[in-house]
């Protein structure tokens, strides 16, 4: 029998702006985005998780495609992306050959049909359109059709996300590819390469974690820069996320801020990130905490409703016991 005392469930929805127009760029990273796209080579991005180094691929797409709209082969307004994992292999950067499915069907059909161009081969492609001889031996390929590959050449970012992820070999294995932007199809036998840069560019974003140390001659071919934990500018990066467009949480998210700075230095398992910050944030506007005047609170009030939601909100931000603890204590 149901227990009629059960309290019901609130059903909410926390969203944060997902625009890349509400990224935050530092000026340094601005910086060195330039002079990767200057220098035609890879951006290697590290920081700490959750600081924005996949959203910024998102942000220069959007923007580059802003900036080029009118000229010839403008920038598409989104990236191609490769999430890389543990198993990845170099190639598959490129393009993968589903080999099992070809096997189970006793090799009817064409190979090309069991080919599909990942985010370098489709960025390649795209720099010389679906229409130009120059990739021709690619019609039938999987996914060499209008949805993924316009007719006319167009410029484009790459995101190579988590790189630190890959076995070793995977950024050695690059080393060549990305220096040439040129790439084998065994299995037609074909060697597709980039048109001239300028003509058509490529811009290249890698993450790394800093979990894994990276060749050195895999970071001779990079550009590099580190976004550090940008303390000094949470406040202008909440107001994007949580389009806020004038002051009046300013008091109450700088209030927030130093809570917040409290608990990440307190915490010694996991420090909470950027991201689950402005989760945090989020959380705490649903519980109308943001409202004028309402922090910091007297969390000693045990009893007041609004303490013990504030003191519920820290699930966004402490993930063991241990930090708990000692944010407790």
């Amino acid at each position: 029998m149901p227990d009629p005392n059960a309290p019901n469930i609130r059903i909410d929805t926390i969203r944060m702006s997902d625009n890349p127009e509400d990224y935050y760029v530092q000026d340094g990273l601005l910086k060195a985005l330039e002079i990767a796209i200057a220098l035609g080579k890879p951006l290697l991005l590290s920081g700490e998780p959750g600081t924005g180094k996949t959203r910024l691929a998102y942000w220069a797409a959007q923007q580059l495609a802003k900036q080029t709209a009118t000229q010839p082969a403008a920038f598409l307004p989104a990236p191609f992306t490769f999430p890389v994992k543990s198993t990845s292999q170099a190639a598959e950067l490129f393009y993968y050959y589903d080999a099992v499915s070809h096997f189970r069907m006793q090799g009817a059909g064409t190979t090309a049909q069991f080919i599909e161009l990942k985010a370098l081969g489709l960025a390649i492609a795209q720099a010389h359109g679906s229409a130009s001889d120059a990739v021709s031996a690619l019609q039938g390929i999987r996914n060499f059709n209008a949805e993924k590959v316009a007719a006319e050449p167009r410029s484009s970012v790459v995101l190579i996300d988590e790189i630190d992820k890959a076995p070793r070999e995977f950024p050695n294995d690059l080393l060549n590819e990305l220096e040439d932007y040129a790439f084998d199809i065994r299995e037609i036998n074909r060697t597709i390469k980039r048109p001239p840069v300028e003509q058509c560019r490529i811009v290249v974003i890698i993450t790394s974690n800093s979990e894994k140390n990276l060749p050195n001659a895999f970071l001779r071919r990079c550009v590099f820069y580190h976004i550090n934990f940008p303390e000094d500018k949470l406040l202008d990066i909440a107001k994007l996320k949580l389009r806020i467009n004038d002051d009046q949480y300013d008091a109450a998210i700088n209030a927030a801020i130093t809570e917040f700075m409290k608990m990440r230095v307190a915490a010694t398992n996991k420090k909470p990130t950027t991201s689950e910050f402005l989760d945090w944030l989020g959380v705490l506007r649903n519980y109308s905490l943001l409202d004028k005047d309402k922090l910091p609170l007297n969390i000693a009030d045990t009893a007041s409703d609004e303490v013990q939601k504030y003191k519920a909100s820290a699930a966004t931000l402490l993930k063991t016991t241990d930090d708990i603890r000692l944010s407790e204590g």
